[in-house]
């Protein structure tokens, strides 16, 4: 079975996770999703306190990953939020399997870059990201066991240009799968290294700050036919700096395009 990634990736850090998963497509396969979001902050962490702050992001957002070869996939995602494009990535992973009498292992390092596809603003309350320019190396390891349940963790490090501050992300999966249908929940956290917390240090640009948070979020895929079906997901910051208390909720639609049968 070819499981679609359900935890579509924005590259503001509050709408839902990272593009680099544990599964892979298979040789030649194609999946592709459009997918909607809705994000809302009522409070911002600003490294002293939360004080009242209202922002609503509405997201789409242009999903695909394709498989080289069986080991091998490339990954990449357009995000258009609030009327603009903001920051696109493509990712590639590579997977070395080590089969057990209870299931696989698999260790999959990854490697990939973000970066803006327009001028957007940074400097206003309602801004959408820090138009970062990023280089991001991963790792995944991911225990898939009997009945489709599966758990993972991975780390990485996202090296941005300056002046936006560099993060070390680490996030930890639990999920299972079937023939119709995938749900997981997880855990992230990211850790800003250098840079500024607003109303704490002073600062020229909103691009000097840094990003902290910790972030729970789940999703659910339901196949209504082997090549195409529909998700939800959906995501909340739970603490953080530089960064509002936001709530996300989503949908999309998944097509699977087998290019070699």
């Amino acid at each position: 079975m070819r499981v679609f990634i359900l935890t579509l990736f924005f590259s503001t850090a509050a709408f839902s996770q990272g593009p680099v998963d544990g599964f892979f497509k298979g040789r030649g396969n194609l999946d592709l999703a459009l997918s909607g979001a809705y994000q809302h902050s009522g409070k911002f962490y600003d490294g002293i306190a939360a004080f009242n702050y209202t922002r609503n992001l509405y997201s789409l957002s242009l999903y695909g990953e394709y498989g080289v070869t069986d080991s091998w996939d490339v990954i990449g995602n357009v995000p258009f939020i609030n009327g603009q494009f903001q920051d696109a990535s493509v990712f590639v992973k590579h997977r070395i399997g080590v089969p057990f009498s209870f299931g696989v292992f698999s260790l999959i390092p990854a490697a990939g870059i973000s970066f803006p596809l327009s001028n957007y603003q940074t400097e206003a309350s309602q801004s959408i990201g820090q138009r970062a320019t990023q280089f991001q190396p991963k790792l995944v390891m991911q225990l898939d066991g009997l009945k489709g349940l599966f758990f993972q963790i991975q780390g990485g490090y996202n090296l941005a240009l300056n002046p936006v501050p560099s993060s070390i992300p680490v996030s930890a999966k639990i999920g299972i799968y079937r023939q119709k249908f995938y749900a997981d929940a997880w855990f992230d956290y990211q850790k800003g290294v250098g840079g500024k917390a607003w109303h704490v240090d002073p600062i020229s640009s909103f691009r000097e700050l840094f990003v902290t948070y910790a972030k729970i979020g789940g999703a659910f895929y339901y196949g209504f036919k082997p090549k195409y079906g529909v998700f939800v997901n959906g995501s909340y910051i739970l603490t953080g700096v530089n960064i509002g208390k936001a709530y996300t909720v989503g949908a999309g639609f998944v097509y699977k395009f087998g290019l070699v049968q």
